[in-house]
């Protein structure tokens, strides 16, 4: 979560489309049917003020909605999962098209907002930290004009940092807004402790899975992986303070203990993983309820990218595939 970003400037893209396919005429004959080819699409919700890049794949069965953390913008958070090769802007020739293609998956970014006081913490209002928008309305709203305007209805919610805290607080509160939802290095607000406020997925909780590091600068987990919460550091918390409305979070691996309890009625024993390399795997509520340790792991996708070993910048988005395609 780098608080010192600004809002990246945004690019109009360019549509294209090809014509290929037949089909049957009044008259008998074929005439040629349109077909959507790869396309990056500049567009808004509206009533809402948030920019949105959709990397729009050809024959995409599903797609994925991408939040930033605080102090990000849309096109970093695409170079952070490895989808755009640049960290500022976005054309179709910096789009990772080959992985969107290859999975079948519509990519969707949303920019998030800033109060006017504090421009450099375009953020989520998660209880964590505020926008000045009501993201929760926003995000049911986006997710409706996905499925109305591209025809996917299987749509995964996904956030790194605050981003991750606003995927959590729309599994509490919005549970069916998505199919499924994920968190990078993102906690819950603290504020889902409280009466007022509780968590409430309902009975049929869709699948949640968490991905964070055991040495997260930022939400300070190291020595602390069974701790009710954990504070962010104040560091960050100072470089933006206007938009922070509690820097207390929910130890993740607490919060999977209540999240299992509530989708069902299950338990969840610390010492219940699975190793594979540096990532120790909870799974629970027949593996709809996933927790990822990433041992050595920092904040950053980077640093969880690199410590879960692979080649590639991929990990994290192979995983995310792994558990759609699976629940």
């Amino acid at each position: 979560m780098n608080s010192t970003n600004t809002l990246a400037t945004l690019l109009l893209a360019a549509s294209l489309s090809a014509c290929g396919g037949g089909g049957s005429d009044s008259s008998g004959g074929t005439t040629q049917q349109p077909t959507v080819t790869d396309q990056l699409v500049s567009t808004t919700v509206a009533g809402y003020p948030h920019a949105v890049n959709i990397y729009r794949t050809a024959g995409a069965t599903r797609a994925i909605v991408l939040l930033h953390g605080g102090g990000g913008d849309l096109n970093a958070v695409a170079y952070q999962v490895g989808l755009n090769s640049s960290a500022t802007t976005a054309t179709t020739a910096t789009i990772n098209w080959a992985w969107l293609d290859a999975n079948k998956v519509t990519l969707v970014i949303p920019q998030g907002q800033h109060l006017a006081s504090n421009p450099g913490a375009t953020t989520w209002s998660n209880y964590a930290m505020t926008s000045g928008q009501d993201d929760k309305a926003f995000l049911q709203a986006l997710a409706a004009q996905v499925r109305s305007d591209y025809g996917l209805t299987d749509i995964t919610l996904m956030g790194h940092s605050m981003g991750g805290a606003m995927t959590n607080r729309m599994w509490c509160e919005s549970n069916a807004t998505f199919s499924r939802y994920v968190s990078l290095a993102g906690p819950a607000s603290s504020t889902f402790n409280q009466a007022a406020t509780p968590c409430t997925p309902g009975s049929t909780a869709a699948p949640y899975m968490g991905i964070i590091g055991d040495a997260d600068s930022i939400m300070q987990t190291a020595g602390a992986w069974e701790a009710a919460t954990w504070t962010v550091n104040p560091t960050v918390v100072l470089a933006s303070i206007e938009a922070w409305v509690d820097n207390v979070v929910i130890g993740e691996f607490h919060q999977q203990q209540a999240r299992t309890a509530q989708a069902c009625a299950g338990t969840l024993s610390s010492s219940g993983y699975t190793t594979t390399g540096n990532v120790d795997t909870w799974s629970s509520c027949l593996g709809r309820l996933v927790l990822k340790r990433v041992h050595g792991a920092d904040h950053g996708v980077a640093s969880l990218d690199a410590q879960m070993g692979a080649a590639s910048n991929l990990d994290v988005m192979d995983a995310v595939m792994a558990f759609a395609a699976a629940h």
